[in-house]
């Protein structure tokens, strides 16, 4: 049985509910406690997002680094473009299907390239080049690129591709970063905090990919000749090359610790877009090759499947695979794509960006929710984007 309160206990009870809600009201949380703070963060660690709502919280919380536990491998995110209306970096996440906003380094520096986690950025003025983390914030100064390599249109990249040995966070002397340029297909190295200048790695072929697996460097040309690289720099060619090499592009992927080229072939496609009929390269198949290293003669072998994995292929940013399980509303034997266009008249030069689902089993390009055939004109291209705290 529950008794009655005493003459003036309810109004006692308001009363102090009252000024516990007030005292509450009054609570200064970004006055917390630094160790409380970092405790938080590094408990963070499945969910990317989360980290990035807990840095948004006030300044002092955005302060506070991550020092925790690895977090599990992370779906890509798309980098769709840069808001300057509310001056924020607009990604969309597959493992939420949300989009995220992040404060962009400055309005000095375009966005050109993505790779492990890193943003390529290029000064507009110094033209020199940086890597950022923009979830932590972390970056890393590299040297600008030989002037004749410097492309002279804003929205532009100069940077068709990049590559990274190993963490550049790391501080390790050995760390070599290597792109393709985009105004001449060559390839060009750095050694991290060695080097001041930009070497010629190779411009003898016309790259389209370059990666690093497992310690050694590999690309591939237009050509489908794939390349080895030794620890001096010196290339063997060990596949190649292809006798049909029209309207293909050639990319790199790794797929269960195999190394894997995708033949992306186009062709040519009318698309009806602002009153306009435009003819563009698309994507009509994508086919898998499997880098076989077993046998005398190193060969590509065509693979049927992908398995239970799906892709995500990209133009300027590296392409990833992750299995399935990472992403249960997706569907097997997937690859997301997103294509960019370049589109000369008598006037001006115009890129565009779509984005679509290629289904491998059933050699079928699908739309995806963001579609959109849009036109780049704010200096970056959409890519993927993987999100990582180190």
């Amino acid at each position: 049985m529950v008794g009655r309160p005493f003459k003036g206990e309810g109004e006692k009870r308001a009363k102090c509910t009252e000024e516990e809600g007030k005292e509450e009201e009054r609570v200064d949380w970004s006055n917390l406690d630094t160790n409380i703070l970092q405790l938080i963060a590094d408990q963070l660690t499945v969910d990317i997002a989360d980290y990035i709502r807990f840095h948004g919280v006030c300044k002092t919380w955005h302060a506070v680094n991550h020092h925790g536990r690895t977090h599990p491998p992370q779906l890509p995110w798309l980098l769709m473009r840069c808001d300057y209306d509310i001056n924020r970096l607009i990604f969309y996440s597959f493992s939420d299907e949300r989009f995220h906003s992040i404060r962009p380094p400055t309005n000095d520096e375009h966005i050109i390239g993505s790779c492990d986690g890193w943003l390529v950025l290029d000064h507009k003025t110094s033209r020199f080049l940086s890597l950022l983390n923009p979830l932590t914030g972390a970056r890393i100064h590299l040297p600008a690129l030989p002037s004749y390599l410097i492309n002279i249109e804003d929205y532009y990249p100069s940077i068709l591709k990049i590559a990274i040995s190993s963490n550049p966070s790391m501080y390790d002397h050995d760390c070599i970063i290597v792109i393709i340029s985009t105004l001449n297909d060559a390839l060009f190295s750095i050694r991290l905090w060695e080097d001041d200048l930009w070497t010629l790695l190779d411009d003898r072929s016309k790259y389209h990919d370059v990666t690093y697996f497992k310690g050694n460097l590999y690309a591939v040309d237009e050509i489908a000749q794939v390349f080895i690289f030794s620890s001096f720099f010196e290339k063997v060619a060990i596949v190649g090359p292809q006798r049909e090499t029209n309207n293909l592009l050639w990319q790199f992927t790794e797929l269960s610790g195999e190394l894997i080229v995708l033949r992306n072939i186009l062709i040519e496609n009318s698309v009806d877009h602002a009153m306009e009929n435009l003819t563009i390269l698309m994507t009509e198949r994508i086919d898998i090759l499997k880098l076989n290293m077993k046998g005398l003669v190193p060969s590509l072998e065509e693979a049927k499947s992908i398995g239970n994995h799906i892709l995500f292929l990209g133009v300027n940013s590296r392409s990833i695979s992750c299995p399935i399980s990472q992403y249960p509303r997706g569907k097997h034997d997937t690859i997301y794509i997103h294509h960019v266009y370049i589109m000369d008249d008598d006037e001006e030069q115009d890129i565009y960006c779509r984005h679509g689902i290629y289904d491998l089993e059933n050699a079928f390009f699908m739309p995806t929710p963001h579609n959109g055939f849009e036109r780049i004109c704010t200096g970056m291209l959409p890519m993927w984007f993987t999100p990582s705290l180190f």
